[in-house]
C-alpha cells in the first residue's frame, strides 16, 4: 500500500509538471508575436531663414551697416550717345552781288559768303556743297575761276586748295556746284572784314572784247552742311532727339519680389556726362520703362510732368536724384521694366558762347538705383526646397500608421505677415499632398503665420510665436512614406500695407515636428 501511495503522488507530480510547461510555453508564444499601438515621435525640419539671406539669394542686395538695413542695389550703367557728323539750317549762307567792268576785261573780286549767326573759325567738313549761279548779262562769251583760300585738303603728299572754273555762254545763267566733302576750313587773317566771319571766295570773271559796263551777276548759297568738327561762335543748335536704353538691373533677379514692392525710400541717381567744349541742353528731358513683352511702356512723372529741361556743362556733368518726393520713381520701379529708355533733344552751345565741337563727342548717361528696406510690400514670394529624409524601415512603418499629426512651431521676427505653402512630393517632384492646413481659417493648403509685433514707425519691438497642430489621416500618412521633398513657398505681405522697416538681421525660425500611432506586429520585433 505503502509502494501505491509513492506512485500516485509521483504520477500526479508529473502530470502538474506537464501541465505547467505547456501554459508556459502558450504564454511565451503571446510575448514574441504581440500586437499592439506604439506612438512614435520624429522631427521633420528645422530652419532658421534670416532677411538677408531670404533675399540676398536675389543678388542685388546689400547690407548697410549700422541698422543692418537692407538696401537693393545696382552697379552704375552707362551709355554714350556719340555726336557722330552734325547739321543745322542755320549753316546755309548765301550772297547775291554783281560784278561790273571798269577798267579791262577781267573782274578780280573777293567776296565773303557769311551769316551773322555762325561765327565758325576752323571746322572739318563732312560733306556739303557751295551752289553758284552765275548770270551773263552780254552777249559776250565769259569765264570764271573760283578760288577758296580757306579750304584744303590733303592730296598725297601736297596740300590742295579748293578751285574751281568754267564759261558762261552770252544771254545765259549757269549753275555751278562746289563740293566741299572732306575738306578742313580755316579763317583766314587776310580775307576781307577779318575778323568777321565766312567762307572767302576769290573770284576771276574775264568776258570777252569787255568794256565799262559789262557785268555779271553772281549769286552763291552753302547748302547740306555737316560738320565733323567746329571751333567758332555760333547759335544754339539742335541736333535732333537722341535716346539711350540702360538696363534696369533691378528687374533682373528679383523682378518678382519689386513687382510687389512699394519703395517708401528709393534714390535714382541719374548723371549725364558731356565731352563736349559747350554747354549742352537737354530739352524735353523724359524717362520711359521699356519691357521686352511689348507692353506698353511706363511713364516717369516729374510732378505733374512728364519732361523736364536741364544744361549738361562744358565738358562736364550733372547729377539727377529722383525719389519719390520729385517724381513717381517709386511706382516706376515697381512695374518692374527691363530698361530705362532716356530720351531728350539736345542743343548745343545753348548761350551762344565760342567753343569747340567735335563729331566724336558723345553725352553720356549712367544710372544707379537704390532702395532702402522701408517699404511695404503685398505677396512677394520666394520658395525652399528641404529633403524628406526618412529610412526604408521608417518608410515601411508609416504605411502601417492609422492617424499622426504634425506641430509647426514659428518664431517670426520680420514684419511681414506670411502665407506659408507647403507641399510634399515623391521623389520626381509630383505632388502628394499640403503639409500646411489652416483649420481656423478652413484653409487646406496654407498657414497664415502673423508678422512680428511692430511699434507705430514699423519697427519690430518682438517676435511673435505660433504653434499650430496639423493632423493626419491614414492616407495622407501612407503619402508621406513616399514623400522625399518638401517644398515650401513664402508669400510675404505687410500687415495693412504698413510700412515696415526690415533689418537684414530679422528671421524667421520654423520647426516641425511630428507624432505618429502605428501598429506594430511580430514582425517588427
Amino acid at each position: 500500500m505503502e509502494i501505491l501511495k509513492i506512485l500516485r503522488v509521483i504520477i500526479y507530480s508529473l502530470i502538474t509538471i506537464l501541465l505547467s510547461f505547456t501554459a508556459c510555453s502558450d504564454k511565451s508564444k503571446n510575448l514574441f508575436d504581440p500586437t499592439f499601438e506604439n506612438k512614435i515621435h520624429f522631427s521633420l525640419s528645422e530652419k532658421n531663414y534670416l532677411m538677408e539671406e531670404i533675399i540676398k539669394r536675389q543678388g542685388q542686395i546689400f547690407v548697410d551697416s549700422g541698422k543692418y538695413m537692407l538696401r537693393f542695389t545696382t552697379d552704375e550703367i552707362r551709355k554714350d550717345t556719340i555726336l557722330e557728323t552734325f547739321t543745322a539750317d542755320f549753316f546755309q549762307m548765301s550772297m547775291d552781288t554783281t560784278f561790273q567792268i571798269f577798267f579791262s576785261d577781267t573782274i578780280y573780286a573777293d567776296m565773303v559768303i557769311r551769316r551773322d549767326s555762325v561765327g565758325i573759325q576752323e571746322a572739318d567738313i563732312a560733306k556739303g556743297f557751295i551752289d553758284f549761279r552765275f548770270v551773263n548779262y552780254t552777249n559776250k562769251n565769259a569765264f570764271f575761276r573760283l578760288i577758296f583760300p580757306t579750304f584744303t585738303k590733303q592730296v598725297g603728299n601736297t596740300i590742295d586748295t579748293l578751285s574751281a572754273g568754267g564759261s558762261i555762254l552770252p544771254n545765259q545763267t549757269l549753275t555751278y556746284r562746289v563740293d566741299l566733302k572732306n575738306y578742313k576750313y580755316r579763317i583766314s587773317i587776310n580775307q576781307p572784314g577779318y575778323p568777321a566771319p565766312g567762307f572767302w571766295v576769290k573770284n576771276i570773271i574775264a568776258i570777252q572784247n569787255g568794256f565799262l559796263g559789262d557785268s555779271i551777276g553772281v549769286f552763291s548759297q552753302v547748302e547740306d552742311l555737316e560738320l565733323n568738327r567746329m571751333e567758332g561762335k555760333f547759335k544754339p543748335f539742335n541736333v535732333g532727339v537722341k535716346e539711350q536704353t540702360l538696363e534696369n538691373a533691378l528687374s533682373r533677379d528679383i523682378k518678382e519680389f519689386i513687382q510687389n514692392v512699394d519703395f517708401d525710400s528709393v534714390l535714382v541717381t541719374l548723371k549725364g556726362f558731356s565731352s563736349v567744349n559747350f554747354p549742352v541742353r537737354l530739352k524735353n528731358f523724359s524717362v520711359k520703362g521699356i519691357f521686352n513683352n511689348g507692353s506698353p511702356p511706363v511713364i516717369l512723372h516729374f510732378g505733374n510732368r512728364t519732361s523736364i529741361d536741364t544744361v549738361v556743362p562744358r565738358n562736364g556733368s550733372i547729377v539727377l536724384n529722383f525719389d519719390n518726393k520729385n517724381s513717381t520713381i517709386g511706382n516706376f520701379l515697381s512695374k518692374a521694366p527691363d530698361s530705362i529708355r532716356i530720351f531728350s533733344e539736345m542743343i548745343i552751345n545753348p548761350f551762344y558762347e565760342t567753343g569747340e565741337v567735335v563729331s566724336n563727342d558723345s553725352i553720356s548717361f549712367s544710372t544707379v538705383i537704390n532702395a532702402w528696406s522701408r517699404f511695404t510690400v503685398n505677396d512677394a514670394e520666394w520658395t525652399d526646397t528641404l529633403e524628406v529624409d526618412i529610412s526604408s524601415d521608417s518608410r515601411n512603418k508609416l504605411k502601417k500608421g492609422k492617424n499622426a499629426f504634425f506641430t509647426i512651431y514659428t518664431e517670426n521676427k520680420i514684419s511681414f505677415e506670411s502665407l506659408l505653402t507647403g507641399l510634399f512630393v515623391d521623389s520626381l517632384y509630383q505632388p502628394l499632398f499640403y503639409l500646411t492646413k489652416d483649420l481656423a481659417r478652413q484653409n487646406d493648403s496654407t498657414l497664415l503665420l502673423y508678422g512680428a509685433f511692430t511699434d507705430g514707425s514699423g519697427n519690430v519691438i518682438a517676435p511673435r510665436f505660433q504653434t499650430v497642430t496639423i493632423p493626419l489621416n491614414q492616407s495622407e500618412l501612407e503619402k508621406l512614406s513616399r514623400a522625399y521633398h518638401l517644398i515650401q513657398k513664402f508669400s510675404l505681405s505687410t500687415t495693412d500695407r504698413r510700412l515696415a522697416e526690415i533689418s537684414a538681421k530679422d528671421y524667421l525660425k520654423i520647426r516641425i515636428t511630428g507624432q505618429a500611432i502605428i501598429s506594430l506586429l511580430g514582425d517588427d520585433f
